[in-house]
């Protein structure tokens, strides 16, 4: 299964397998690392010694391979830098007791590639490119497996067509590091000096995630997933192109369910400007949850065409929609008659979007706000802390501590203008407690 590389800011994006091997995302060409250590040459998309962990939610995938006295370590990483296209930086480190050989070979098939002292291309077009030079570089099958033989030893077995493939060989020294940059778009690949470190790229993605919904679980696992998740949905807002409809609708409410509002207009911008009859729930709910967690008018005016769109094609088809979120948008935007005209189309209500963990954290459907409905009996004795939850009724962070058996919630809720007092429950942990108050703490019921 292969991992994403996205970066947000740049055209550009690609993909990392399992074995580490990067191709760009219109696949026109792959690149693979290899190894020569003492024995032969060890091809990390053919070994079985190979695992593969992310570092930074995602952000950096580090792939292992296991070699005579240790490990080859390939880290991957895409950067944005300078109004390039996006980047993906390959990094090989030996932590191997002793040298070996790195080589990464690039497969473009049916092209025409060429090396020089800097860099890769095909067509002409630079697609790789690296600071320190390699020991060695060669095109075509018969001149790569000489190098290659001659770099580590055994016969590689490539294809003997063509001139699609061409490799670049460096040494490598016990505990030393190479890195090279590949395109992920269309234009100058930097080098590698001239782009971001891993480091540098983990802490980018975290302050992009610090900017939403602030959740801490207590489960070690269930918080990784959340990150990576979350850095993926950013990430997809970068190559909208490749969403259909529907996609991009579920992709906007993940991102406004998680407070990334900024984020969801962007997609919702992509999805009214392209012009369909398709997904006509989907696209009513996109817009909707948008308005009724931000509580902007400005863009329920600036969407109101394309929910008039989607709501024609659901009574055309008879599709459900939510309808009373459409009608809350139509009267934001000042389409009182529209919101009558709603009503008398008697579509079927459509249920409320499928949510995950948000589900369990908040329900704000009905007329009550119920803070932590979906409490896991796993999380007993652990701290819940939610910080800058969206909801219809306003911002809400509350957290829950434990005193002995007995639940301690304490709440907070910033309220709308006009908005009026809304019943807080919370019967994941206490099916008898309420209040109207918008902020306060309180001693709940032990679980039964």
């Amino acid at each position: 299964m292969s991992k994403p590389l996205d970066v947000l800011g740049a055209p550009g994006w690609g993909e990392v397998d399992a074995r580490g091997s990067v191709c760009p995302g219109f696949g026109e060409w792959r690149l693979d690392w290899w190894v020569g250590a003492s024995d032969r040459w060890h091809r990390a998309s053919q070994e079985a010694a190979v695992r593969q962990s992310d570092v930074g939610a995602g952000a950096v995938v580090e792939t292992r391979m296991k070699v005579p006295d240790g490990d080859a370590v390939q880290r991957v990483w895409a950067v944005a830098a300078g109004g390039a296209p996006a980047a993906a930086v390959v990094e090989v480190g030996n932590e191997a007791a002793t040298a070996f050989a790195v080589a990464l070979v690039v497969q473009a098939p049916g092209a025409v590639l060429s090396v020089s002292p800097t860099e890769i291309s095909i067509g002409g077009e630079p697609v790789l490119n690296w600071d320190r030079p390699p020991a060695g570089a060669a095109v075509g099958p018969d001149a790569v497996e000489a190098l290659l033989e001659a770099e580590g030893g055994a016969t590689t077995g490539l294809d003997r067509k063509g001139r699609d493939v061409a490799a670049a060989v460096w040494p490598l020294p016990h505990t030393a590091r190479m890195a090279v940059s590949a395109s992920l778009g269309r234009g100058k690949v930097p080098a590698p000096s001239d782009l971001p470190d891993a480091e540098a790229v983990v802490r980018g993605w975290q302050a992009h995630l610090d900017r939403g919904t602030r959740i801490e679980v207590p489960d070690e696992g269930l918080a990784r997933r959340i990150d990576r998740n979350r850095r993926r949905w950013l990430g997809q807002t970068g190559r909208m192109e490749t969403l259909d409809v529907a996609e991009l609708c579920e992709l906007s409410v993940r991102l406004d369910h998680h407070g990334y509002h900024d984020d969801a207009e962007v997609v919702l911008d992509e999805i009214a400007a392209r012009w369909t009859t398709e997904a006509p729930t989907e696209r009513l709910t996109a817009f909707t949850v948008h308005h009724d967690l931000t509580g902007d008018d400005e863009a329920a005016v600036r969407f109101v065409e394309a929910v008039a769109e989607a709501v024609e094609a659901a009574a055309r088809i008879g599709a459900a929609a939510p309808v009373e979120p459409v009608e809350r948008l139509l009267i934001a935007a000042g389409q009182d008659r529209a919101a009558q005209d709603l009503r008398r189309l008697h579509l079927d209500a459509a249920e409320p979007p499928a949510e995950g963990l948000r589900s369990e954290l908040v329900a704000d459907h009905g007329e009550d706000l119920l803070v932590a409905p979906g409490f896991r009996p796993a999380w007993r004795g652990g701290s819940l802390a939610v910080y800058g939850l969206p909801t219809r009724f306003g911002t809400l962070s509350y957290a829950v501590r434990w005193h002995g058996a007995r639940p301690a919630l304490l709440w907070e809720l910033d309220s709308r203008p006009g908005q009026e007092p809304v019943v807080i429950r919370a019967p994941g942990l206490d099916e008898s407690w309420s209040s109207r108050e918008p902020t306060g703490e309180t001693l709940l019921a032990a679980p039964q």
